[in-house]
């Protein structure tokens, strides 16, 4: 099976002051030997702003192709650029304006070539008292129908990112979010240090919690089918500041990647990305950015590319 590395260039500048530029996160991708990026919509990195146009847009994929690195993907702002649109509960006035946001980086991709975008329930978890539950799932649900819908028409892949920072996610609700969307376009971004989070320490879960004891395997096994890109990174299985669950380089944590890489080619994952999503917050970054490409590369020797 063929497998590639990429990054994504949030890596590089979460938790840097000053946050390094998308030029300069792609020349270490380069010099390192990644054969992708992907790409961060927020930063002032790859932005509709920067990049407006069809025009500027091709120059941005002309200048990744000169440093040899293909994108992978592509990541709005998060919940609407960092929460300024909580689509999930918010009133008509915030859906519409996600419903343009969400368009005009769609186009992005298309003009871009970018095969996948990253989407998220639209608000931050867990769900506030108050919040009817039932209404906010059909709302999460009908949307996702139309972002896959719509991703269908024009060649992108739709990937919700699992994080414990979102409204559901504890595993039955992962499972029962994409059964109910029901379309091939929707897949799920496999993140391990969310999934970590999400499934073995129950993290921002509402009451009653709810945890695996096969931990990260186990949830494999119930998104057989549905994974359509991994997000590698090692965990301590914590969290960092109650936000996430912790990204750490991999051979820094807990994680077991002789036991899961396969598991999840054996759940049917046939993409070629291999996203290395580790984010220390710190300055380790940049030899992460070293170690992981090497670890995970022998790691995808070891179990993907002799299949």
């Amino acid at each position: 099976m063929e497998a590639k590395i990429s990054r994504g260039s949030w890596c590089l500048a979460f938790g840097m002051d000053p946050i390094p530029s998308l030029e300069q996160v792609v020349d270490v991708l380069s010099a390192f030997g990644y054969d992708g990026i992907e790409l961060a919509g927020f930063f002032d990195h790859a932005t509709i702003e920067k990049y407006p146009d069809a025009a500027s847009r091709k120059k941005l994929v002309d200048w990744l192709s000169s440093k040899n690195l293909e994108i992978a993907g592509y990541a709005p702002g998060p919940y609407g650029d960092f929460g300024r649109l909580p689509w999930a509960t918010g009133g008509d006035d915030v859906v519409s304006a996600y419903g343009t946001f969400f368009e005009d980086h769609l186009q992005f991709c298309v003009d871009c070539g970018i095969p996948a975008m990253r989407v998220d329930p639209g608000d931050f978890g867990p769900m506030a008292r108050g919040v009817d539950y039932d209404k906010t799932w059909d709302r999460v649900v009908t949307t996702f129908q139309k972002h896959a819908e719509r991703g269908a028409e024009v060649g992108v892949t739709m990937l919700w990112e699992l994080e414990s920072g979102q409204l559901f996610v504890k595993p039955s609700e992962a499972v029962k979010l994409l059964n109910d969307v029901g379309h091939d376009n929707m897949q799920l971004m496999f993140d391990v240090g969310h999934v970590e989070a999400c499934c073995v320490i129950a993290h921002n879960q509402v009451q009653p919690q709810e945890r695996l004891e096969g931990g990260q395997l186990e949830f494999v096994k119930m998104m057989a089918g549905k994974i359509g890109h991994m997000h590698v990174c090692d965990t301590d299985s914590n969290t960092w500041h109650n936000a996430f669950g912790t990204h750490l380089g991999i051979g820094k944590g807990v994680v077991d990647f002789d036991a899961l890489i396969p598991a999840v080619v054996d759940a049917g994952y046939t993409s070629k990305w291999w996203s290395v999503d580790a984010i220390p917050m710190t300055a380790d970054t940049w030899a992460d950015t070293w170690s992981d490409r090497f670890a995970l590369d022998a790691l995808l020797d070891k179990h993907v590319r002799n299949r």
